[in-house]
């Protein structure tokens, strides 16, 4: 079994772990289940080489039934060229966009992204792709599962600037890619939303 299998399995049982916690009266059971958490959280800390705590503190707020987090992205076009910002952890290229909020909704989430990244401002026209991380090669592998949301943006207004997680702000060929952080954003997004732009007629692509 390779690394992708391990870490898909040990990601499967701390949900078990849980799902066995939110729904379990037993106090037998739920010691179990914490015991099987701790289990999965040492494994998922020795398969990504972190201490535990760090592994602990990425489930910290997460209760109830575990589901996927949501990554919205924009593609903003003028002409021929896609907008990307500059990511200031890597300092490669991506989509603009980030974790939806719950408090927002999914387009309303995208337009900020686009605004608080960038300093351009878009309203969303449609929604062109939805695809599940973990059957894509984007790099790292996130111990989460996440769905990706991608939408198609129409360019309003504004002016390039960076922002707090970004330092720059650049429309480029769609053919002709900056260095991409692909743990955020592959080649294949882009000339898929390129793709769908003539078209709006075109079924959201789905995994």
């Amino acid at each position: 079994m390779n690394d992708a299998a391990w870490l898909a399995g040990v990601k499967r049982l701390r949900a078990i772990a849980q799902t066995g916690l939110t729904y379990s009266q037993d106090p037998y059971d739920l010691e179990r289940y914490r015991e099987l958490q701790i289990l999965a959280e040492r494994m998922l800390a020795s398969l990504a080489d972190v201490p535990v705590p760090q592994i602990h503190d990425l489930f910290l707020e997460e209760k109830g039934y575990p589901t996927p987090k949501v990554d919205v992205r924009a593609g903003v076009f003028r002409g021929d060229e896609v907008l990307l910002v500059r990511e200031r952890s890597d300092g490669r290229w991506s989509l603009p966009g980030g974790w939806a909020d719950e408090h927002q909704s999914a387009t309303g989430c995208v337009e900020r992204e686009v605004m608080e990244e960038s300093g351009f401002e878009v309203r969303v026209q449609r929604l062109v792709a939805i695809k599940d991380r973990h059957l894509h090669p984007y790099q790292p592998p996130s111990v989460h599962r996440v769905y990706k949301l991608f939408f198609l943006c129409e360019l309003v207004g504004g002016a390039p600037q960076g922002s707090i997680e970004t330092s720059a702000a650049e429309f480029f060929p769609v053919t002709d890619l900056p260095p991409l952080s692909m743990g955020r954003t592959l080649a294949a997004d882009v000339e898929l939303l390129a793709a769908r732009r003539p078209d709006a007629s075109v079924p959201c692509y789905l995994d």
